[in-house]
This record gives C-alpha cells, structure tokens and sequence, in this order.
C-alpha cells in the first residue's frame, strides 16, 4: 500500500516538474530586463510543492510551512505589482487575467490550508490540499501557459 502512495507521489511530481520545466523555458525568451512575477512565483513554487511530496513520502509535516515561505514572499510581490499597476504577462490568454488572478486567489487559500493542516500534523488533510492544489495546477497550466 505504501509503495502505491509513494509512486502516485513520484508520478504528481513527474508532471509537475514537466509543466515547470515548460514554465522555466518559457521565460528564458523574455528579454532581461522584463521580470515575469508570475514566473518567479511559479519556480518558488516548484521548489516548494517537491518538498510537499517528500514531507506526505516521508510522513513529517514540519518540513511544509518552511517551504512554503518562498512561495509566500513571491505571492507578495505579485499582488505589490497588481496594486502598483504593474503590467502581469501570462505566456496565454491574456485577456483573461482578472479570471487568472481569481483562480490564483483560491489557489492560495487552499495552499494556506495545506500549510496549517501541515502546521497542525494533519497528514490526511495535508495529501488532500496537496492532490487539489495539484488538479489547479494543471487546470492552470492548461488555460494560460504556452
């Protein structure tokens, strides 16, 4: 049973890793001097949600929130930007950013419930948050990435 979970696990971080690569690229287009937020987000992210998957592996929460502090401070510059009026690129769709930046909203809700069910050593609770943050992502991925 434990090696089931485990290789669902590798499998959710396979695909995840794949999109973020496709991410990474991507940005590696925009000229230097056009910081893509987003992006940066996006990477903090990556790095974050594969330690998501070795704390769930592994059965310690603790490692989460640590984590998940990089992807916070991204999150803030993003919605500095938004307030200062600063432009928001999406590689697609761009006229759909109010609904992007919607989705983006629920999206961080849940992955403030993933960090304080971590926080509380509520590792059902945390596999839960982390398999509907992972469906987002795709979703997201679908709509507004290249």
């Amino acid at each position: 049973m434990k090696s089931k979970i485990f290789i669902r696990h590798l499998f959710c971080a396979g695909i995840l890793g794949t999109a973020f690569i496709g991410t990474a690229a991507w940005s590696q287009t925009k000229p230097e001097s056009e910081t893509n937020l987003i992006l940066e987000e996006m990477a903090a992210l990556d790095r974050a949600f594969k330690t998501v998957i070795d704390a769930l592996v592994l059965g310690d929460m603790q490692r989460i929130p640590p984590a998940l502090k990089e992807v916070a401070e991204a999150r803030e510059k993003v919605e500095q930007a938004i307030k200062t009026g600063q432009k928001i690129l999406l590689p697609k769709n761009q006229s759909q950013l109010r609904e992007f930046l919607r989705l983006d909203e629920q999206f961080h809700v849940d992955l403030e419930e993933l960090n304080k069910s971590a926080q509380t050593d509520q590792k059902k609770a945390v596999r839960n948050y982390a398999h509907k943050i992972l469906d987002a992502c795709v979703v997201c991925h679908e709509k507004y990435r290249k």
